[in-house]
């Protein structure tokens, strides 16, 4: 007989309170993104990129055309458009590879960044406090678990 149930009403009552847990995280982070399109006058998709770039970023990496298309699944023209978009919004400019000039990388422009960083500059600062109050036990497994759902929802958007 196949179980009807949701995998939320299947789980054990601290399964169910950790999955409801992650789902509140991923409805307050959706709020917070819909706040920040909102001040930023982006779609969805221009959100997305620009949240991508921001993280490639801060992570000290660069982002080319062809990388939004890989990442997004779009053609190279749907990415030039979007980055065409973002420019002319006056959010993304191209910068140029110090070592091939025929390589154009894509960055925020500061008044992005720092508009981005007034929205959720607060947000970052307080989660690198509440992280810091995690002993180095807890942060282990914390990573361990968050690792785990990440494979989770991966497998999830991969599942034919």
């Amino acid at each position: 007989m196949h179980d009807e149930r949701t995998p939320h009403e299947a789980a054990s009552g601290a399964a169910r309170a950790l999955v409801a847990a992650v789902d509140a995280v991923e409805d307050a982070e959706k709020a917070l993104d819909q706040r920040v399109r909102v001040v930023l006058g982006v779609n969805n998709t221009d959100f997305a990129v620009l949240q991508y770039l921001d993280r490639v970023q801060r992570r000290g990496g660069t982002v080319r055309v062809g990388d939004i298309a890989a990442r997004f699944g779009v053609s190279s023209g749907s990415a030039t458009e979007i980055v065409h978009r973002l420019t002319n919004a006056g959010l993304v400019h191209r910068v140029p590879h110090p070592s091939d000039a025929r390589v154009r990388r894509l960055a925020l422009t500061d008044s992005a960044a720092e508009r981005l960083d007034h929205i959720v500059g607060s947000v970052r600062s307080e989660l690198d406090a509440l992280l810091d109050t995690i002993d180095s036990g807890e942060e282990e497994r914390l990573l361990q678990l968050l690792g785990q759902v990440a494979d989770i929802f991966r497998s999830g958007s991969s599942a034919g």
